[in-house]
């Protein structure tokens, strides 16, 4: 048995704070309470002494759980681990980043010829949704495919960047601290779709042309069965089941998705022209995009 396979199972009886004991070579037993038992076997399901093993030998000779792939009790755990963490929360903290390299590089360039005052400077979190999609393209046969989205929830932008996932920490942040959304989730989830689905159409339809070859196959053998009667109730029936069988479409679902607060670092400047004349302007950097704005 794979010594990784085996791991996953004590990290995830870990995570329920219980600690398997080998109680004969190759078998093991934790004390399941009745919350546990409940997520894994159902809610007529009890608190027991769960035994389990990873070997089928041991597992038929003294009637413990066989954890392998396929079995029943694996498969409850996985389902249950795929239960968790829907929605999550991370955060990148300020610390992680060179606050003076950061506003030397937005200063650069970014009045010719005159001057910039940092007046005073502050530091937020801006909001990102990342979420991971789940896609289908289905034709004469399906491909599945499972797509990562990062979306700007101040502007619904998304962002053609890997996000440093050695910096996250987990949970959030002092609310305070939160630059206000402006873009709920429906619109970002939308956003993202709108992203796929224009991947997509740039790897090209192919997947497509053979289901759409069998769908008028089958629409001519319907109209040469039923010949005069293509307005009857049955028929129009029967075509719309085979055009739900045939037609080739792309399913996408969210499966998981996490609020992720970047740091922001924020300042007020006053720029002085070239003409001595002289503005004041908010400016927003995002190190984890490299983006700087005015607002």
């Amino acid at each position: 048995m794979n010594a990784t396979f085996k791991q996953l199972i004590f990290d995830f009886f870990s995570l329920c704070e219980l600690e398997p004991l080998e109680i004969r070579r190759g078998i093991w037993q934790v004390n399941a309470d009745d919350a546990l038992m409940k997520e894994l076997d159902g809610w007529r399901a009890r608190g027991r002494l769960l035994q389990f093993t990873f070997e089928p030998d041991l597992a038929e000779t003294f009637g413990a759980d066989l954890i392998v792939p396929g079995s029943y009790r694996l498969n409850s755990i996985v389902q249950l681990v795929r239960r968790q963490g829907l929605l999550s929360r991370a955060h990148i903290p300020h610390h992680f980043f060179h606050e003076p390299s950061i506003r030397q590089k937005a200063m650069a360039g970014l009045n010719p010829g005159g001057r910039t005052y940092v007046v005073n400077s502050s530091i937020a979190y801006g909001q990102y949704i990342m979420l991971k999609i789940f896609v289908r393209l289905k034709g004469l046969s399906s491909q599945e495919s499972i797509h990562t989205r990062i979306v700007d929830l101040s502007d619904a932008r998304v962002l053609r960047l890997n996000l440093p996932t050695h910096l996250l920490q987990p949970g959030g942040v002092d609310e305070t601290l939160l630059r206000k959304r402006k873009y709920g989730l429906k619109k970002a989830y939308n956003a993202a779709v709108e992203n796929i689905l224009a991947d997509l159409d740039e790897q090209g339809h192919d997947w497509t042309l053979a289901a759409w070859e069998r769908l008028e196959e089958e629409k001519g053998r319907l109209r040469e069965y039923f010949e005069n009667q293509s307005d009857s109730p049955a028929y129009e029936a029967k075509l719309q089941e085979v055009k739900t069988r045939l037609m080739p479409t792309i399913q996408m679902n969210a499966i998981r998705a996490a609020f992720i607060y970047v740091p922001l670092f924020q300042y007020r400047l006053i720029l002085v022209r070239p003409d001595k004349t002289e503005t004041s302007q908010n400016l927003s950097c995002d190190p984890i995009s490299s983006l700087c704005l005015f607002h």
